[in-house]
């Protein structure tokens, strides 16, 4: 494990008056969460319900199977043979294609009205449950806030980036935009933070609906911003002193402690698990939006070139950027 040490005190870290902009997007944050907190356990619950019914998952299973062998031209391969197993009675598949369906926009927004062969007693009751799981949906705060096929407003480019899946997503998501967006706020400025927060959550949700698609399970998290956080401190300090970072490979003196390094070794750290998980991955499995982070990242990255090239200037010294805080001994 490495990882960046950009302060030698907490001082900075929890007074909001020396970063407020920091603080009021992690006021953000926590408010969102907090308000919407009941409702999200209360409507995951009920899903969580009506997704261990195996008799309701199969038969959305079948139904979705029908519909690909039908229309396969709206369908990745991988869903194409998964369907061809499904209709050859194996259940597995079913229950795979049960579950796959509720991220699937086409099935989504048809299903209610399509016309589909089988047992029609079975069918009936499917359809009752159905629209169920679309009522609680639509109340779902991560289907409010998040970016979907549904709901792919210019709004929801900003709101997803204040919604979380849960407490262990936001958990993390608020540490580093803490750590990185109190550095950049006390050595660039306020409104860096801000451009780099929102510009790199937006840029995400593009680069991720270019390379992934936007389905019909919505993308929310703060991920994308915090991406491009990390990767503009990655590049601004390129030519400056070297950065604090912590190393831990084993529980052994001289195995962990603090080095200085060069800042691109952020960049590397950050980027390198989302590249993989890209280019590695299923998209109809995949929960985290690796190319998100990727978009997000980007933005960061072009501003951070933008500030080296003189295009953008900082608020706190003409001089870019100051001098990181002193290193731990």
């Amino acid at each position: 494990m490495i990882f960046p040490v950009l302060f030698t005190s907490l001082s900075a870290l929890l007074s909001p008056l020396r970063v407020p902009m920091t603080s009021l997007l992690l006021a953000l944050n926590l408010l969102v969460f907090v308000v919407t907190l009941q409702q999200f356990e209360r409507i995951d619950s009920e899903l969580d319900t009506l997704m261990d019914d195996h008799a309701f998952m199969e038969v959305q299973g079948m139904a979705f199977s029908v519909m690909i062998d039908r229309e396969p031209v709206h369908f990745s391969k991988f869903l194409i043979t998964l369907a061809k197993r499904a209709l050859n009675g194996e259940r597995d598949s079913r229950r795979i294609l049960g579950s796959l369906a509720i991220r699937n926009f086409e099935f989504m927004s048809r299903a209610e009205r399509y016309e589909f062969a089988g047992d029609e007693l079975a069918l009936k009751k499917w359809r009752g449950r159905f629209l169920e799981l679309k009522a609680l949906e639509a109340e779902h705060p991560s289907y409010l806030w998040g970016l979907s096929r549904s709901k792919g407003g210019l709004i929801q480019y900003i709101s997803y980036q204040f919604a979380h899946s849960g407490l262990v997503h936001l958990f993390w998501n608020m540490i580093f935009l803490v750590i990185f967006g109190a550095f950049i706020e006390l050595n660039l400025g306020a409104s860096f933070v801000v451009l780099a927060y929102v510009g790199s959550g937006v840029a995400g949700a593009v680069v991720f609906s270019k390379l992934s698609g936007i389905s019909a399970a919505p993308l929310v998290g703060a991920s994308a911003a915090v991406s491009g956080l990390m990767a503009l401190v990655g590049v601004v300090w390129l030519k400056k002193e070297k950065l604090n970072f912590f190393f831990w490979l084993l529980p052994v003196q001289g195995y962990f402690g603090f080095v200085p390094l060069p800042s691109w070794l952020i960049l590397f750290v950050s980027l390198l698990p989302d590249v993989s998980g890209y280019l590695g991955g299923s998209f109809e499995f995949g929960s985290v939006a690796h190319s998100a982070h990727i978009g997000g990242a980007a933005f960061g990255a072009v501003m951070g070139a933008a500030i080296l090239l003189g295009l953008l200037q900082s608020e706190i010294d003409p001089a870019l950027p100051p001098t990181p805080p002193t290193r731990v001994a």
